[in-house]
């Protein structure tokens, strides 16, 4: 009779974020190793790390911890509403009447490939046994990962009754964050001379600064309240119409149809995961000659996080999108028997799962914030150079088929000869022509759109350099200032004609009627630091890195 033999009986394992997550290098001073602390490594979960590059597995495998840090713009953000703030005449001091801010939840953000950022899931195994010790790459049969989301079915007679119950707690919290981040900002003004400010006139701006920093407690304190009663009235809501999140987990279609699926129901940590769909997770092998790799002091493992996947359900509808929540587990299958490191795993013992990584919303595609890490630029053409070059040359060719449109336009730009083509042609256009063409267009258009829909926040997305755009002479301080507003330095401007010169009369017109000069004067500003090389945009300017500890 032929035996198997099998592995003592073992503790169970964990699955916990990487050591040199256990530790808060702001605590350890500069260059000294540390011990990590066991008791917060049980305590945690996998975790993300963020890249700039695709060839962030190969940089992962070199220096495990060098990545970048998440900043404030890798938060869910939301549409907050501006604080009423009307400027000289009663016109808006904002071209917009909304900020776009940071949720108040605190929500990771993840970008998009077409973002340049890219994510890593990393996780260790350990046994759950004194000491905590490391689990042998050996030992672990397969390892895996899958994302999942939290989701809920609202029933039609209750959308209605939720949604301004929604709306206040996205404008509650967005609030306090706001005020939470001002407290700090109006008690560190006070310096020496008892905390007092020290100006000319000290006592009052002393009682005035303190005024203020009470009454901006007293507006947190009852923000605080409503959030909260704001939340029973939701919990109330999900009582009574029976409302309760579903955790799903993707599946691939039973048909077999490549790249269908659909989202259902699973448990939390399931024994089998059946058909759920799953991605791999790579084992690191630091290199055996350097002694001083994070990877020597731990089992590591590590996966690429799928942020775009073609996916979709039998509708249609994208797996992943920007609207919903998702979660990623990790998991490990033990060997049931002793094997060669060269062999297959033919069977497993018991799966183990970890906790679920803190939950994240997908960028939208569109991301002001991330389509900026990427900027592209096209040169245009030298028309002088295209006329001396110019002759017949290929470039895009189109294939016209029969009774194709056809039409000739005359020297007023109004079409002539509409009519369908005869026969089959292919024509050929330079590309420099279909760029003129095509940048022509666009600068028509644009402000066209901007007055016509009075998008008058689109002047905000365009900045040229050299600057195209200077700032208004007569810059004062803003009188009657709203009492609701922060300390934030305000300034009054009279707007020139520079807004003419760039955008048209009619932009600067539509602008000067509707908006305060503070607002106009805010918009040149930004425009003009956006052309300065000192303060411009950069694509770079929140690369940096996470900081790094030393094993013990």
């Amino acid at each position: 009779m032929v035996t198997t033999m099998r592995h003592e009986v073992q503790r169970d394992w964990m699955i916990v974020a990487p050591w040199w997550r256990w530790t808060d290098p702001a605590q350890v001073p500069l260059g000294q190793p540390v011990a990590p602390d066991t008791q917060k490594g049980r305590l945690s979960q996998p975790v993300f790390q963020k890249y700039d590059s695709a060839n962030l597995v190969n940089d992962f495998i070199q220096d495990p911890q060098r990545s970048l840090k998440f900043v404030d713009d890798d938060l869910v953000h939301s549409l907050q509403a501006a604080e009423p703030a009307p400027g000289l005449h009663g016109l808006p001091r904002r071209v917009s009447n909304y900020r776009y801010l940071p949720d108040g939840t605190n929500t990771r953000k993840i970008f998009l490939p077409t973002h340049k950022r890219f994510y890593l899931v990393v996780c260790e195994v350990h046994c759950d046994a004194p000491g905590f010790p490391m689990v042998g790459r050996d030992k672990i049969c397969e390892a895996g990962f899958v994302v999942r989301r939290r989701t809920l079915t609202v029933p039609p007679a209750g959308i209605e009754e939720v949604r301004p119950i929604l709306k206040q707690l996205a404008a509650s919290r967005g609030k306090l964050k706001h005020l939470t981040s001002k407290i700090p900002s109006v008690s560190s003004g006070s310096t020496a001379n008892g905390g007092m400010p020290a100006t000319q006139n000290g006592a009052e701006r002393g009682f005035s600064g303190q005024a203020k920093l009470d009454s901006l407690r007293s507006q947190r304190s009852s923000i605080q309240a409503l959030l909260k009663n704001e939340k029973a009235r939701l919990q109330e809501w999900m009582t009574r119409f029976g409302v309760a999140p579903q955790l799903q987990g993707w599946f691939k279609s039973p048909n077999g149809f490549d790249r269908i699926g659909y989202w259902n129901q699973v448990e939390e940590t399931p024994a089998d995961l059946g058909l759920e769909s799953t991605f791999p997770l790579y084992p690191l092998i630091p290199n055996s000659s350097d002694r001083s790799h994070v990877g020597n002091f731990a089992t590591v493992y590590f996966g690429l996080l799928p942020t775009m996947l073609t996916d979709t359900d039998r509708l249609g509808r994208a797996r992943f999108d920007d609207h919903e929540l998702y979660e990623v587990r990790c998991y490990v299958k033990r060997d049931l028997a002793a094997r060669d490191r060269d062999q297959p795993c033919l069977c497993s013992d018991k799966t183990f799962w970890s906790e679920p990584t803190a939950a994240y919303k997908l960028a939208s595609h569109f991301d002001l914030t991330g389509t900026s890490n990427q900027p592209v630029t096209i040169q245009l053409p030298d028309l002088q150079t295209l006329a001396a070059q110019a002759k017949p040359s290929l470039g895009v060719a189109f294939a016209k088929p029969d009774k194709y449109l056809s039409f000739t336009a005359g020297s007023d730009g109004k079409p002539l000869n509409i009519s369908q083509s005869s026969g089959f042609q292919i024509c050929s256009f330079a590309l420099p022509l279909i760029t003129i063409v095509a940048t022509f267009l666009f600068e028509l258009f644009l402000p066209v759109v901007t007055i016509l829909f009075q998008l008058w926040w689109m002047l905000a997305l365009k900045f040229c350099i050299p600057p195209e755009i200077s700032v208004a002479g007569g810059v004062n301080a803003e009188i009657a200032l709203d009492a609701s507003l922060s300390f934030e330095a305000s300034i009054e401007a009279n707007v020139d004609a520079s807004i003419g010169a760039n955008f048209g009369a009619e932009t600067e017109a539509g602008l000067i009627a509707q908006y305060a000069p503070i607002a106009l004067a805010n918009l040149e500003v930004t425009l003009r630091q956006a052309s300065d090389p000192a303060t411009a945009p950069s694509p770079t300017a929140q690369l940096d890195f996470e900081p790094e500890v030393a094993h013990a």
